[in-house]
């Protein structure tokens, strides 16, 4: 089985069970979750949720070596983000308390799992990051609700570079709620289990943000990539952020920007109903294709774009991917 439930004292349990795949969400994974979810929520004898990653890590992400395998134009790319998105508006919806513990990697779709419940628990292995635009796609699953959202041009940073994001920070930035050490997850599991209280531990582990790092990104990461690149490349940029970027899919880079530009005052629903388009678009551009293969298949992280930079981005098309409609738009 890839997904787990199980109720224990009034709390139903949910594991994700591909350890060898990180956990990555599939469509029949997301289809489970949304339809226990929904049992869940009016079961009068389930008083909360845990949601839970089987090994070592809590959810690489979605399942998006299976979208590009499935060919261009395929049913699974329409089904299986019109679900993942709506299992995300789910989730955030949802009545009861739902806490997920971020255990090793969390990325993309496992943080659309996650980050829309009510406690996130960090620990010393945590690894955060919304790496997309390094195999051609964008910060999906709400990406650019959240990402908008937080304050000093941070999210714009992290949906551009995908960088790693540790517990510390996590908790800077209010995308965690709570840390727990390593030694004392068991004990977490089992309090909540109990009676839905958690425990609040201090945690030691410094930032990885420096203030001049952070003025750095306040300064600079605002605008469109045409801007944010002209404002970076220009200075002697000892965070080595230039480079890091020119690394990445030019148009991923170039969506990612408008998005989150775009999105600040949407409610999650419209965001996910716009990301749907955009996704459509997305993995039948030769882009993502190509990243997968690098990133996920081949790993050989060599990439080979189309077009090669941000200033051989068509603005037509750019804006053709946000505003053409495509048929069987997500409604939610």
């Amino acid at each position: 089985m890839e997904i787990l439930f199980e109720v224990k004292n009034s709390t139903g349990v949910i594991t994700l069970n591909r350890p060898k795949a990180l956990n990555a969400l599939n469509l029949n994974m997301a289809m489970q979750f949304s339809d226990k979810l929904k049992e869940w929520e009016y079961d009068n004898t389930i008083e909360r949720v845990l949601l839970l990653g089987e090994g070592k890590h809590f959810c690489a992400g979605g399942d998006v070596k299976s979208v590009h395998l499935s060919g261009p134009f395929s049913k699974l790319k329409r089904e299986f983000f019109s679900v993942e998105y709506a299992l995300n508006l789910q989730i955030k919806n949802f009545s009861k308390p739902f806490l997920s513990i971020w255990q090793g990697v969390v990325m993309g779709g496992g943080v659309g799992l996650s980050i829309y419940g009510d406690y996130r628990i960090v620990t010393d292995s945590t690894k955060f990051a919304m790496p997309e635009t390094s195999i051609g796609f964008f910060p999906d699953v709400g990406g650019s609700f959240f990402l908008s959202k937080i304050d000093n041009n941070l999210g714009m940073y992290l949906g551009l570079t995908g960088e790693l994001l540790q517990s510390k920070d996590l908790l800077n930035f209010n995308l965690a709620t709570h840390y727990c050490p390593e030694n004392k997850i068991d004990n977490l599991i089992n309090q909540f289990i109990v009676d839905g209280s958690i425990n609040n531990y201090e945690i030691e582990n410094s930032s990885f943000f420096t203030n001049e790092k952070f003025d750095f990104i306040n300064n600079n990461f605002s605008g469109n990539i045409h801007e944010i690149f002209n404002n970076i490349r220009t200075l002697n940029n000892k965070f080595d952020i230039f480079n890091k970027l020119q690394h990445k899919c030019p148009m991923s880079l170039a969506v990612t920007a408008l998005l989150i530009n775009n999105s600040s005052n949407k409610s999650l629903k419209d965001c996910l109903e716009m990301e749907y388009r955009l996704s459509q678009k997305m993995t039948n551009r030769p882009d993502f294709g190509e990243g997968i293969q690098a990133v996920l298949i081949e790993k050989h992280h060599n990439p080979i774009w189309k077009p090669s930079s941000i200033n051989e981005i068509d603005n037509n098309e750019l804006d053709k991917l946000f505003t053409e409609p495509i048929d069987n738009e997500l409604k939610l």
